[in-house]
């Protein structure tokens, strides 16, 4: 075997323009699959934690209660089971944050706007100030003023407002009365209205006096977790536990999605419950349940990265069995030599794949190396085009790419020069070492 590796090493080297152009043939179908991999992989999970951040955790509980009048208002307070069950659960809960949310039209003297808006514990979610994505203005204001609103950019262009300026909202109180509050705009941000998440930012105490919620009520529970795969588990933890509602019982108001309903949008609902209940009814939502379109568009994107691939593979399958066969007719007399003084046919097959297992490497390698430094220097870039913001972390590229995707595509690698130089290495074995000498080659 060391003499194998040895021959064929040196053999590799031995036109060493032409191995370098099919080791960079090798190298940028690596380098491509790898970016891509990186790239989508980063994406979504700077995705992931923009949307956590946006909507205040990893999983998401709302609570309902039902008034005497049969009216559901969008309420919560101390539960004792709710209690107990983040006390059971603290070990993996890194934050809990709670949120008040209303959906009101934001007025700028003619001018007005729909604005999906909430109520927010800054002092307590750092973190959310931290990853908006600031155009203008200072997140930083917001903690010193109890009426400062953080307003997205594009709502702000329509309006004509800009920092420092008030403006009025319109909103619908739990009970389902109107009400009107005013608001200076601390910060414009941008929004991702394209995928749904277009939300303004205010005090929680404040939000809460306006939509006539008690203080220290709110709307939404919300829990970051240390370990994201825990997700689903934990919130099946809380529907094993607490009283759930089903979907059959919920309100056209609170199936709507992104336009004030569901468990993230709350408001007041009014029509006619079927079966009254006691005390509060809860739904639970996970960030991986609102994940799933985004990652339906990733999934879309790394089969494209595969189809390029795959074409890309093709083409280097059939560079090298060409190169091959070439390098059988050039060395010809070199292996009627070798046949001539005893080498078996499968010792000549055995080098002439080893080159090539050897091309595939160093193509590899190559390959991937270049796509580290592509990813090192992407990730220096401060990105600051509109729109992007979401898909970024802190206006930066990221990406994530796992060992096991590299060695994969390692693999790939090599599978396919070895299936390229099979057929070439199989004709060069069995070469008469009579006709190999006699050989014009």
């Amino acid at each position: 075997m060391k003499t194998i590796l040895k021959t064929a090493f040196r053999n590799i080297f031995r036109q060493k323009k032409r191995t370098m152009l099919l080791a960079g043939a090798i190298a940028f179908g690596m380098l491509m699959i790898t970016l891509v991999n990186g790239f989508t992989g980063g994406m979504v999970g700077n995705v992931r934690d923009n949307f956590s951040n946006a909507l205040g955790g990893h999983v998401f509980l709302s609570g309902q209660e039902i008034t005497d009048s049969g009216q559901i208002i969008s309420r919560m307070g101390d539960d004792v089971p709710l209690e107990a069950l983040l006390q059971r659960h603290s070990d993996q809960i890194a934050l809990v944050t709670r949120r008040s949310q209303t959906f009101g039209t934001v007025i700028f003297g003619s001018r007005q706007g729909l604005q999906l808006m909430y109520g927010v514990d800054f002092a307590a979610e750092q973190q959310l100030l931290q990853s908006l994505a600031v155009v203008d203005g200072s997140v930083e204001t917001i903690l010193e003023q109890t009426d400062a609103m953080i307003l997205p950019v594009s709502l702000a262009n329509r309006l004509g407002v800009n920092v420092g300026e008030s403006v009025l909202m319109r909103m619908d109180t739990v009970t389902g009365q109107q009400n009107v509050g005013e608001f200076r705009v601390a910060a414009l941000i941008e929004d991702q209205a394209e995928l749904g998440m277009s939300a303004a930012y205010g005090h929680l105490e404040y939000l809460n006096t306006l939509v006539n919620l008690s203080p220290g009520s709110y709307q939404s529970l919300n829990l970051f977790l240390h370990d994201m795969e825990a997700v689903d588990s934990v919130a099946a933890s809380f529907r094993d536990v607490l009283p759930v509602r089903e979907r059959s019982e919920q309100t056209d108001e609170q199936d709507m999605e992104g336009m004030g309903g569901g468990p993230f949008f709350g408001g007041a609902t009014t029509r006619e419950v079927v079966e009254p209940w006691e005390g509060v009814r809860y739904s639970i939502t996970t960030i991986n349940d609102i994940m799933e379109p985004v990652e339906a568009i990733v999934s879309v994107l790394n089969s494209i990265a595969l189809g390029v691939f795959a074409v890309l593979l093709i083409i280097i399958m059939v560079g090298i069995t060409n190169t091959f066969r070439m390098i059988v007719l050039e060395r010809t007399k070199e292996i009627g030599t070798m046949r001539a003084l005893g080498m078996q046919q499968p010792m000549v097959r055995r080098i002439f794949l080893a080159e090539a297992g050897m091309l595939g490497l160093l193509g590899g390698l190559m390959g991937l190396v270049l796509a580290l430094l592509a990813m090192a220097g992407l990730a220096l870039w401060n990105v600051t085009t509109p729109g992007l913001q979401f898909f970024l972390s802190q206006g930066r590229f990221t990406f994530s790419v796992s060992g096991g995707s590299i060695l994969l595509y390692l693999a790939i690698m090599l599978a396919i020069c070895l299936s390229a130089a099979h057929w070439p290495a199989k004709s060069a074995a069995k070469l008469s070492p009579i006709k190999a000498l006699g050989s014009h080659f």
